[in-house]
This record gives C-alpha cells, sequence and structure tokens, in this order.
C-alpha cells in the first residue's frame, strides 16, 4: 500500500470518528439532561460571559473547529440556548489565535528580526479577529443580531426533509455508541467524545497535511503571495483541506520569520480564505446532528468570517499598516511581547472568574 493512499484512509477514519463523537457527545448530553444544562449555565449566563468563555475554552484547546463543534452538539440537545451558544462562537474567533501568537513567541522570542517578522503574521491574525469582535459583539449584545440569524436560518433548514435521514445514517454508521452508553456513566463519554473531537481533528490535519506534502505545501503558500484574491482562494482551499486556522496561519510564521515569504499587504486576505475554509468542519459536524437549529447555529459561524472579509478585504492598505506597527510595538523587547501574550489570557480568565465569584 503506498504512503498517499495510506494517509488518505487514515484521513477517512478521522472523518468517521469526527462524526462519531459529535454524535456520543449529543447523546450524552440528552442523557445528562438539565444536569449539564445547569453546570453549563453557571459559567455562561449571557452574552458576554459566552463571548469569553468561547475566547478562553478555544485558546485551552487550540482549535475552534473543536470547540464549535461541541457546542453545536450542545445546542441540538438543548444543553444551551441559542443566543448564549453565538456568543461562544464570537469569541471563539479570537481564541484560536493563541497558537499562532505561541509559535511566534517562544519560537523566535531571541532573535529580533525574526520575531518581528513572523508576529507580523500573528498580529494580522490577532487583530483581524479583535476589530471583528469589537465589532460583532455590540452586534449580539444590543440587537441580537446573530441569534435572529440563526434562528432564521434554522426555519430554513427545517424545510429540508432530507435532513432528517442524516441522524439515522449516523447511527447506522455507529453502532457501538449506544453499546458504550449502556456500561458507561454519560459524563465520561461526554469527556471521551470531546478528546475524540480533537484527536479525530488533529489527525484529519496531520494526514491532509501529510497527503499534500509539506515542502509542496509552502512553495505553493509561498507563490499565492503577490495578488490579494489568489492568497484569498489559497488560505480558503488549504483550510478546506486541512481543517485548521491555526495550522495553516501558523505555517505562515516560519515562513516569514525566514523571510521566504514577505508580502505584508497579502498576509490578511489569506486569513480571511483560511477563516471561511474552516467553518467546513463546523458544517460536518452540524450535518451529523440533523438538526435545523445547529445548522442555523453553524451559519452563524459561516457569516461572522463571511462579513468580516467583506469589511476587511477594501481596507487592506491601513490594516497591513496597523499590523506592522503593532508587531513593531510588541516585540520592541522580549518582556513587552510576554506582557502581551500574558494579557491575552488573564483577560478572558478575570472576566469568566467574575462570574462566577
Amino acid at each position: 500500500m503506498s504512503t498517499q493512499l495510506r494517509n488518505t484512509l487514515k484521513a477517512l477514519f478521522a472523518v468517521y470518528f469526527f462524526i462519531a463523537s459529535v454524535s456520543l457527545i449529543k447523546s450524552s448530553a440528552c442523557a445528562l439532561g438539565s444536569d449539564l444544562a445547569k453546570n453549563v449555565l453557571l459559567i455562561v449566563k449571557d452574552t458576554t460571559s459566552g463571548v469569553f468563555a468561547g475566547w478562553l475554552t478555544t485558546a485551552i484547546l487550540h482549535s475552534s473547529g473543536a470547540f464549535d463543534s461541541i457546542i453545536v452538539a450542545f445546542v441540538c440537545s438543548q444543553i444551551m440556548p441559542i443566543n448564549l451558544a453565538v456568543a461562544t462562537l464570537i469569541g471563539a474567533e479570537i481564541g484560536t489565535t493563541v497558537t499562532p501568537l505561541l509559535v511566534s513567541t517562544f519560537g523566535y522570542i531571541r532573535e529580533k528580526s525574526k520575531l518581528s517578522s513572523s508576529y507580523y503574521v500573528t498580529m494580522s491574525h490577532f487583530l483581524y479577529n479583535l476589530l471583528t469582535l469589537m465589532i460583532f459583539y455590540p452586534l449580539e449584545l444590543f440587537f441580537g443580531f446573530f441569534t435572529k440569524l440563526s434562528v432564521l436560518g434554522s426555519s430554513l433548514f427545517s424545510r429540508m426533509e432530507w435532513l432528517d435521514l442524516i441522524p439515522s445514517f449516523v447511527d447506522t454508521i455507529t453502532p457501538w455508541i449506544p453499546v458504550l452508553m449502556q456500561y458507561i456513566p454519560p459524563w465520561i463519554t461526554m469527556i471521551i467524545g470531546g478528546a475524540t473531537i480533537i484527536l479525530s481533528l488533529w489527525g484529519l490535519e496531520r494526514y491532509m497535511t501529510a497527503l499534500f506534502s509539506m515542502p509542496k505545501s509552502w512553495n505553493l503558500i509561498r507563490g499565492t503571495f503577490m495578488k490579494p484574491f489568489r492568497a484569498f482562494l489559497a488560505g480558503l482551499l488549504f483550510t478546506i483541506l486541512v481543517p485548521s486556522t491555526t495550522v495553516m496561519v501558523s505555517l505562515l510564521v516560519p515562513l516569514a520569520a525566514s523571510g521566504v515569504i514577505s508580502a505584508e499587504y497579502y498576509i490578511l486576505p489569506y486569513v480571511l480564505g483560511a477563516n471561511i475554509g474552516t467553518v467546513f468542519d463546523v458544517m460536518l459536524a452540524a450535518l451529523a446532528t440533523g438538526n435545523p437549529i445547529s445548522l442555523g447555529v453553524w451559519l452563524v459561524h459561516l457569516s461572522i468570517n463571511l462579513i468580516g472579509a467583506l469589511i476587511f478585504f477594501p481596507l487592506l492598505g491601513p490594516f497591513s499598516r496597523l499590523a506592522r506597527w503593532s508587531s513593531k510595538t510588541v516585540t520592541r523587547s522580549p518582556k513587552i511581547t510576554l506582557i502581551f501574550l500574558t494579557v491575552f489570557h488573564v483577560v478572558p480568565i478575570a472576566i469568566i472568574l467574575s462570574y462566577l465569584l
């Protein structure tokens, strides 16, 4: 068996367990019922706590896809109301920037020139998500804009009768889930499901990356940074194939630090495309539930990234200058860089603790 065929089969295997893990979390959540709902609502009480819970949890998991897929399962099981789920998705977008920040900081903190170059990539990713958070959070907080969009989407998806067939198909290909739940408490199966989502996405990223050969991928990425729309398409397509914004943006960090890519003007289009590309794994999770409400929540994830791209694509010049100034400021000294990274984690932790105390 060839290496390429083996990696293809492993990728399909990872997709299977990704779908199965969503089903396992949904079944576990339904079994836990009101007890789980009470525990979730102790932390996520309103839009603000939802946004920062999404930020912090995604930063910990290093995967917005994993976090958003768990939220989709919670919504389907009626553990989390739509408005709170929407809030967590908004916060998850900025939480996904932590991996490139860590790669830049700890990979190049002792090499100032490389740190500054690499931080241009991470600051582009961070600033875009921070600015969209500053736009979308008030829209949701004061007007419930994305909750209304989710409800509208749910009503549209509810007319698609073929969605009812998907849960039956998932149940057919995962006959071991009911057996597992007969012998293992639902709290444990919930944890198993969450861990499986993370591991399956990690496996899918690994095997798809291997399929497309990392050196060749780097050459393709480098060749795209000549025109904005080409960079956008590259970010979109690469992240559909390797479903992780953090991986695809983190790839640029060593390339920027070593001077392989230097077209600063085109980093943002790549990030915009990557953010849209990463919605497809969450779509798969929502489809696995066969629930129109879950698909309505997924529609919010898609809309956030589409609207963000429409807002910021025309602003490439000003954004590029802001990202360059920010990266130079943050990397002026190792102390400032570490303070910035610390604040990134302290802010959501402090806000969540204020809700718990």
